[in-house]
C-alpha cells in the first residue's frame, strides 16, 4: 500500500493557526473585553480535551471500527485523494449539521435533548467571539460530533490522506469563522456575498449563530463549513451586521458544569452550614 501524501500528523500543524491569529487579536486589542472566566474556562477545556478525551475517544473509535468491520481494513486505500477527501468532508459536514442542530433543539424548555444542549452550551457561553472559542468545548462534545470517530473510521479504511485534508480544511475554516474579525463584513449585503452565504458558512453567519438580539440567531446556521445543508433544511440565516450580543441569555452555570457536565453531578456537594439556634429568652 502506498504511503499517504498527507497524514494526520501533518494536519496537527494547523493548530499553529490558532496561536498566530490569537497573537494578532491580542496585539490589536481585540480581546480587551473578554473576562478572566472566559479565558480560564477555555484553557481548562483545551487542556482536558487535548490531553485526555479526544485521544481517548479516537483510540476507542479505532478499536470499535476494527471490531465491527474487521474485513474492511484499508478498503478505501485505492481511492484517489480528491475522492477520499470528498467522502470524508461531505460525510463529516452532514453528520455535524444534524448533531449540531439537535443540540440546539435541546435549548427548548423540557426538551428530551436538553442534556445534549448542556454538553454543547459551553461553546456558546463565551461573551465575546475570538479564535480561542474554537477550543472552548465540554469534554464530551467530541464524543457526539463526527470529527473524532469518523476520522478513526476513515483512517481504518485506508483513507488517511483524505481525512487529514478534511481536518485541515475544517480547522482553518473554523478558525476563520470564530475570529474576532468578520472578514466578509463588506460583502454580507451584496448580491455576491448573499450568494456565497448559500454555499459556505461565512464569519458573519457563524457570529450570528453565536449571538442573540439584533442579527443574532442561535437556532440557525448549523453548518461548520458548508451552508448548503442549512439552505436545504430551512435553517439558513443571512445576517445584515454584527450581533448585538454574544453568549447565552440568562445566568451562567458553574464552570465545573460547563467543562465537565454531566460528571459535575457526581462530585460530592458541600452541605449547607446549619443555621445558628435562636437565643432563648432568659
Amino acid at each position: 500500500m502506498n504511503e499517504p501524501v498527507i497524514t494526520i500528523a501533518d494536519a496537527l500543524w494547523i493548530y499553529l493557526a490558532t496561536f498566530v491569529v490569537l497573537f494578532g487579536e491580542i496585539i490589536t486589542g481585540q480581546l480587551k473585553d473578554c473576562t478572566k472566566r472566559d479565558f480560564g474556562l477555555t484553557l481548562l477545556c483545551f487542556l482536558s480535551n487535548s490531553a485526555i478525551t479526544r485521544p481517548l475517544f479516537g483510540f476507542g473509535a479505532g478499536l470499535l471500527a476494527a471490531w465491527v468491520l474487521p474485513a474492511y481494513a484499508g478498503a478505501g486505500s485505492a481511492l484517489p485523494l480528491w475522492a477520499a477527501f470528498l467522502v470524508a468532508f461531505v460525510a463529516s459536514e452532514f453528520v455535524f449539521y444534524w448533531v449540531h442542530r439537535w443540540s440546539h433543539e435541546g435549548q427548548k424548555k423540557g426538551h428530551r435533548l436538553n442534556w445534549l444542549w448542556k454538553v454543547h452550551r459551553t461553546h456558546h457561553s463565551a461573551t465575546e467571539i475570538n479564535v480561542t472559542v474554537v477550543q472552548r468545548q465540554n469534554i464530551f462534545w467530541a464524543l457526539f460530533t463526527p470529527h473524532i470517530w469518523l476520522t478513526a473510521l476513515f483512517v481504518y479504511l485506508g483513507m488517511e490522506a483524505g481525512v487529514a485534508l478534511t481536518l485541515i480544511v475544517m480547522y482553518v475554516w473554523n478558525t476563520l469563522t470564530h475570529m474576532h474579525w468578520r472578514m466578509d463584513d463588506k460583502l454580507i449585503n451584496t448580491r455576491v456575498g448573499r450568494a456565497i452565504m448559500h454555499v459556505v458558512i461565512t464569519p458573519s453567519m457563524h457570529h450570528a449563530h453565536h449571538g442573540y438580539g439584533k442579527n443574532g440567531k442561535m437556532y440557525k446556521n448549523f453548518g461548520l463549513c458548508l451552508a448548503v445543508f442549512d439552505w436545504a433544511f430551512g435553517t439558513l440565516y443571512l445576517p445584515e451586521g454584527k450581533p448585538s450580543r454574544y453568549g447565552v441569555p440568562g445566568e451562567q452555570p458553574h464552570w465545573a458544569e460547563e467543562a465537565f457536565y454531566p460528571l459535575n453531578h457526581l462530585m460530592p456537594k458541600k452541605k449547607a452550614a446549619a443555621a445558628p439556634a435562636e437565643a432563648t429568652a432568659p
